[in-house]
């Protein structure tokens, strides 16, 4: 005769246990869903309220059906949706290229790292807009000042958490790449870069967030085109179903190229490999 077998008692003590994955059994995205469905539905029901002036909110329903005609309009899509994320993906490709190499010049040469130092901490501090009008002299209007004011804006943040990552290599692993004797590649390749690439894929998320933020602010104060200039014009001739839909096709764009960049990047990370 066999008896069921008894369940171990764990051994470990109940503080140094991690946290359960649910709350009141529900995980975080759940919460996450349920948190925005609540938001939603008080939009909704304030809007609909005596309370509410429709020159000032209009009820989610009605947002949704309005982006949703947004959407199968050819001119929206190509003016407007399609000029803004060519944009976006010019800007992060080159931040992300040039804020990597320039990280990795920083941490080859360190004379220039202690030389431009000063002016990566305040990197942020510089009113980056206000360079606009000598972009526009330039580069004259158009596509390219907004594109290189976006590069300039995620530039800064790649390069940081890209230095950062670099210059995290210990003196260890670096002797020990003299000692197999690798070429300048070869160490990148396999040594550098591995040890650095979580703080890359940190910076280059953040750095995609630092786009769609410059571009989108970019065209609502400065383009004749694009979903900033969009939401704008909306704004200006008080239609505010419009401009709603507007912010909800950037809210949606926005969180589709974060969700999308973090599920690629984060297969680089190998801290969140299992």
């Amino acid at each position: 005769m066999t008896t069921a077998p008894t369940r171990r008692k764990s051994v470990v003590p109940g503080y140094l246990r991690p946290a359960p994955p649910t709350v009141l059994k529900l995980p975080s995205a759940g919460w996450t869903v349920g948190i925005v469905l609540l938001a939603l539905l008080a939009v909704e029901a304030y809007a609909r309220s005596p309370f509410a002036s429709p020159l000032d909110i209009v009820p989610v329903s009605e947002m949704v059906a309005t982006m949703a005609d947004l959407l199968t309009r050819p001119e929206f899509l190509v003016d407007a949706l399609a000029r803004t994320v060519g944009i976006i993906v010019v800007a992060f490709v080159l931040s992300s290229v040039l804020g990597v190499a320039a990280a990795y010049v920083l941490w080859r040469f360190e004379l220039w790292d202690r030389a431009f130092q000063p002016y990566l901490n305040v990197y942020y501090a510089v009113p980056t807009f206000a360079l606009y009008p000598i972009m526009v002299v330039l580069f004259g209007s158009g596509i390219a000042p907004i594109a290189i004011l976006s590069t300039i804006f995620a530039f800064g943040v790649v390069a940081l958490n890209a230095r950062t990552g670099f210059n995290s290599v210990s003196p260890i692993v670096t002797k020990l790449g003299t000692t197999l004797e690798m070429t300048r590649w070869q160490f990148f390749r396999s040594i550098l870069l591995p040890y650095a690439l979580p703080n890359i894929v940190t910076g280059l998320k953040l750095g995609l967030s630092y786009a769609i933020i410059s571009v989108l602010a970019s065209e609502f104060i400065l383009s004749t085109q694009g979903l900033g200039h969009f939401i704008s014009i909306a704004y200006d001739s008080f239609d505010i179903a419009e401009m709603y839909a507007g912010i909800l096709v950037v809210t949606a764009l926005a969180l589709l190229a974060t969700f999308g960049i973090s599920a690629v990047l984060n297969r680089f990370d190998w801290r969140r490999r299992r």
